[in-house]
């Protein structure tokens, strides 16, 4: 045998020594209300299907568009730094007492505020201290497969097919508990659940109508205090 044919044998040997890497299981989610409508920023996990510590994520933003935080809900990892943008032409004021996440970002516009990082898992329940109407979530956690359904309630998980997915975690901001879902048997690549909410916008600001009035209310109420 020469050399060269022996070189590409040995080499041949050696590839089908290594292992084959196993394929990515996925399993896509349709999430109905008990309105029949689709819910959107629900966070789905497969708890124990990932043992690789999650790095801190790039990029994660919550702005501040027409009033409203946007997205409603994210799902980031500890470590991760989010920046807080405002593209309102209106002061806003941010902040949390969530417990292991409390933060405060006071008056200010644009992009002037520094990012913050939130380092303990948790939920991290966002305010406005001027525009009470204005709500968001952070949900920090160290699973890697953690996804938010969309507008039309659909999400992808994906992981590791070597591993076993036994169990579907949801938590949305109207389950206070959230849910477990058994995945044995396995339910195969698609899933379609109804869960015991209707979604309702929580940032849904008054309208121009209702701040008149209110206005003229508080108006005639002062006029009626004793002088």
């Amino acid at each position: 045998m020469g050399k060269g044919l022996a070189a590409t044998v040995f080499g041949l040997a050696m590839v089908l020594l290594v292992p084959a890497r196993p394929a990515a299981e996925t399993l896509s989610v349709q999430l109905t209300g008990s309105d029949g409508k689709p819910v959107p920023f629900a966070v789905l996990t497969l708890p124990g299907v990932e043992t690789t510590p999650a790095a801190p994520l790039e990029g994660a933003s919550v702005d501040q568009r027409e009033r409203r935080f946007a997205p409603h809900v994210s799902a980031i990892t500890p470590g991760t730094e989010v920046s807080f943008p405002n593209s309102d032409d209106t002061r806003h004021h941010v902040y949390s007492f969530s417990e292991g996440n409390s933060f405060e970002l006071k008056l200010f516009r644009a992009n002037d505020a520094p990012p913050v990082a939130f380092h303990n898992p948790g939920i991290v329940t966002l305010g406005c201290n001027i525009h009470d109407s204005m709500k968001a979530y952070l949900y920090v956690s160290t699973d890697r497969t953690a996804v938010v359904s969309d507008a039309e309630g659909r999400a992808t998980l994906s992981w590791d097919g070597a591993q076993v997915a036994r169990v579907l975690r949801i938590w949305h901001p109207q389950l206070e508990a959230g849910m477990e879902v058994p995945l044995e048997p396995f339910p195969g690549a698609t899933l379609a659940l109804d869960l015991p909410l209707a979604w309702e916008d929580p940032q849904v600001g008054k309208s121009n109508t209702e701040l008149e009035n209110l206005l003229k209310r508080f108006a005639r109420d002062a006029n009626q205090l004793p002088q």
